[in-house]
């Protein structure tokens, strides 16, 4: 559904006096999103923080959520730089951390062509990856950063404002929010894990509907992603069931079952 109330646009001139063009589309992307964003969980307006704030940009004036922006030209590549890898993992724990907004745009008509958020919860350490350290001859020798692996985050946990240049009507993009609310209540991250890590299952065989059967194929999979349990097709039930009472996937009978989330926008190294 369209909408009025956001423009497309990013407005070039902010980003004139900017030699450097990453930190032009910082500050188009920055002005964009404080103008046009609102906060998905409950709808209010975002301001931006200081520069140089703990790994923040914008904090919702109503609920005081808080949310890291993230731009690029095209779409996102498939892998994202992130901040220092030991900061980022003791963030997963942190139900306090930022979300993240990611801003997506054409760089000739400078317009938003993609735009979503990804609620902090749905990062696991599966979704980090660690980089190699920094040379000695660099300035900060020895640093450690990461990336964010995008295609180990579940499609229902990207919560689009903006998609393939469609606008998507304001009570949508918060009813999509609300739906994966009760993994940020699970503060054990292996069973937070859980939950994602069969998200991901059902997301990789790209169909509409699938079998309980079907899913005991990756038995041997979740054994090893979690070696402590020994109760994997139960859990793989009980799994089913988390999603279903969410609405994420439809229980059609006799151990078959439809996904109720969407399909996925193309992603493709920039």
């Amino acid at each position: 559904m369209i909408v009025a109330d956001i423009d497309l646009n990013l407005i070039s001139a902010l980003g004139d006096r900017y030699r450097s063009e990453p930190q032009k589309v910082r500050v188009l992307s920055e002005a964009w999103t404080e103008k046009n964003a609102f906060c998905c969980s409950c709808g209010g307006s975002l301001i931006r923080e200081q520069n140089n704030a703990r790994v923040l940009d914008f904090t919702c004036t109503k609920c005081e959520y808080e949310f890291e922006l993230k731009s690029t030209r095209g779409n996102f590549a498939t892998k994202i730089p992130d901040g220092a890898f030991d900061a980022m993992i003791s963030r997963l724990s942190d139900a306090s951390s930022p979300n993240f907004l990611f801003l997506g745009y054409d760089s000739v008509s400078y317009r938003v062509t993609n735009f979503f958020a990804i609620p902090n919860y749905f990062l696991d350490p599966t979704v980090i990856e660690k980089r190699k350290p920094l040379s000695p001859s660099a300035r900060r020798a020895g640093w450690v950063g990461c990336n964010i692996i995008m295609s180990r985050i579940p499609e229902a946990g990207k919560v689009f404002y903006v998609r393939n240049s469609e606008i998507i009507d304001r009570s949508a993009v918060i009813e999509t929010w609300r739906r994966t609310t009760f993994l940020q209540y699970e503060t054990n991250l292996e069973a937070r894990g859980w939950t994602l890590e069969i998200l991901r299952i059902i997301q990789s065989l790209n169909v509409q509907e699938f079998t309980l059967k079907k899913m005991y194929d990756f038995e041997i999979q979740l054994k090893m992603r979690f070696p402590r349990n020994n109760f994997i097709r139960a859990k793989i039930r009980q799994q089913l069931q988390v999603l279903r009472d969410a609405n994420l996937i439809v229980f059609e009978g006799r151990g078959h079952y439809a996904i109720n989330f969407g399909h996925s926008v193309s992603i493709e190294p920039t």
